[in-house]
């Protein structure tokens, strides 16, 4: 309660507090002192409570008196103000039980509200307060604190002006925070863990914080909040060597995360970066993560939790759009930057094109030309092989691999570069043997050969290949799985009969042979690619004709 007059400006407030002392302190101080002295300017206890009296023997009233190192308030009655409050002009001051003014210390007392409350006094003995329409904070043992305008300590959320952010989600609004113990939060981390389910929608983080088990938030050296500025891009900022980043809301972005809010059109044009766990946004160097993208990177997979690999580099970023080399290894991303396994089409640029599953097409479907294929993009973009395995390695294949397709299993032929022999709908021949799309044209295993046209010139000739795709070379005669007789000359195909006997060759020409006919009758026609070439020429057996 209040006591005393205001003619003095003096206002004294008695106050409960935390520890009292009794009167032996002061009663030491003043031990020197003779109670019955009435002509001497000093102190007096002859009524029982300590005055000042003054050379004519007054008691001193409203004014400071020291004793040793102390200083003490005489109040309007005159007596020594103990254990309480004062406010003198705009200043507040403690007295403690003794009547000492405290200084350089915190008093823990009852507030206008009947609440416990710290101030703090410094050397003059003033109460440290603050001041209206802003921030002030005084420094103290290396702290910064916040009081209000009575000065009493502050916690928690306070705006740019100073004023305490007490609505349902603070974290939003607020500048500052100001701990349990009253020190503000300066190069310092705050875990909030308080998010509610109206917690609103990071737009840069593209998720709803309810979706937070719990957000982060950091204060820098000036103790102010780090946040975006806008939803136009996420604020990146290093902390003690490592790089995060922070939303619209200051709060730290967690795992996948858009640069730049602004990808509605289009999800390519979106820089992205990854931050490992809700509890750990550190932008990861050089770092594998297997995570669901968030809804404006891809909605199915949002909707549906599926997880891909994604991969940063040194500084974060995801990389994404294209096949870039990881511990010596290529992969390759998409537009968002999950990693692609089966078959992809990169685009002539560089950038991803599309990808397949291995088993989506059928051996037939590889062979089928450009226009007609159903193979999107397979005639114009580069194509490539993952592994299909993403949960153990996903690299890219080059050299020759047995795929299993949806209808068969199929040899593909891949340069070192990655990308297949005879890629865009052209045949092409490597190492002896043909590939078309990557499909290496092997003859059926119970055939032994077959038959390939060979379009690379402008000649077209046929060429028998065996089962494993390799040509066959020079002049021979062939049997096949079916008992048909091959005729092979200069390493191109003259004709496939189906004799019962073996055909001749003589003076560099083949003929049919019946071993069953007379002696002179025996040797045949002679067999040419003109006479013979198109007999016998059916779809088991030839495997390529452009």
């Amino acid at each position: 309660m209040e006591v005393g007059n205001t003619q003095g400006g003096v206002f004294m407030k008695k106050k409960s507090i935390v520890s009292r002392a009794g009167l032996l302190a002061v009663s030491a101080l003043f031990i020197w002192l003779s109670p019955s002295t009435v002509h001497a300017e000093g102190w007096d206890n002859s009524s029982g409570e300590w005055r000042y009296l003054d050379s004519a023997n007054n008691a001193v009233t409203e004014s400071w008196r020291k004793s040793g190192e102390a200083w003490y308030y005489l109040g309007d009655d005159g007596n020594m103000v103990k254990d309480s409050m004062i406010t003198i002009g705009d200043n507040t001051y403690y007295l403690n039980a003794d009547g000492a003014m405290a200084a350089n210390r915190w008093v823990l007392a009852k507030t206008e509200d009947d609440e416990d409350g710290w101030y703090y006094f410094g050397a003059d003995g003033k109460a440290y307060k603050g001041r209206e329409g802003r921030v002030y904070t005084h420094e103290i043992d290396g702290k910064k604190y916040l009081f209000d305008e009575d000065g009493v300590m502050q916690t928690g959320f306070f705006d740019m002006e100073g004023n305490a952010v007490e609505d349902e989600n603070p974290f939003k609004t607020t500048t500052y925070f100001f701990g349990s113990d009253g020190a503000m939060y300066v190069n310092q981390w705050l875990l909030y863990s308080q998010v509610g389910e109206n917690a609103g929608y990071s737009e840069l983080a593209q998720r709803n914080y309810s979706e937070y088990d719990e957000m982060w938030l950091y204060f820098g050296y000036n103790g102010r909040k780090y946040s975006a500025t806008s939803t136009d891009i996420s604020r990146q900022r290093e902390i003690n060597g490592k790089a995060y980043l922070f939303d619209e809301n200051g709060v730290m972005i967690p795992q996948l995360s858009l640069r730049s809010a602004n990808i509605r059109a289009t999800s390519s044009n979106a820089k992205v970066k990854y931050g490992s766990l809700d509890t750990d946004g550190e932008l990861k160097d050089a770092y594998w993560t297997f995570t669901v993208p968030n809804e404006v990177m891809s909605q199915d997979d949002y909707d549906t939790e599926e997880h891909s690999w994604f991969r940063t580099t040194k500084d974060g970023n995801v990389i994404k759009d294209k096949i870039a080399t990881v511990l010596g290894r290529k992969y390759a991303f998409d537009e968002i930057g999950r990693m692609q396994t089966g078959f992809v089409i990169m685009l002539e640029d560089g950038t991803f094109g599309i990808k397949y599953d291995v088993d989506e097409w059928t051996k037939e479907d590889f062979l089928t030309d450009g226009l007609n294929s159903p193979i999107a993009a397979i005639d114009r973009g580069n194509l490539y092989l993952f592994g299909t395995d993403e949960l153990n390695d996903g690299s890219m294949v080059t050299g020759e691999v047995t795929v299993t397709l949806r209808d068969t299993n199929a040899v593909f032929g891949f340069y070192d570069s990655g990308r297949a022999v005879g890629e865009k709908c052209r045949l092409a021949k490597r190492d002896g043997k043909f590939y078309f799309n990557g499909l290496r044209l092997d003859a059926d295993s119970d055939l032994r050969y077959g038959l390939v046209r060979d379009t690379r010139t402008g000649h077209g000739e046929y060429v028998v290949v065996g089962a494993d795709g390799r040509a066959i070379k020079g002049t021979k005669i062939l049997k096949d799985g079916e008992g048909n007789w091959i005729i092979v000359a200069n390493s191109k195909f003259v004709a496939r009969v189906a004799d019962g006997d073996r055909p001749r060759k003589k003076n560099g020409r083949f003929y049919h042979y019946d071993s069953s006919a007379a002696r002179n009758d025996r040797w045949g026609a002679e067999i040419t690619f003109a006479n013979d070439g198109s007999n016998n020429l059916d779809s088991d057996f030839v495997l390529f004709d452009r």
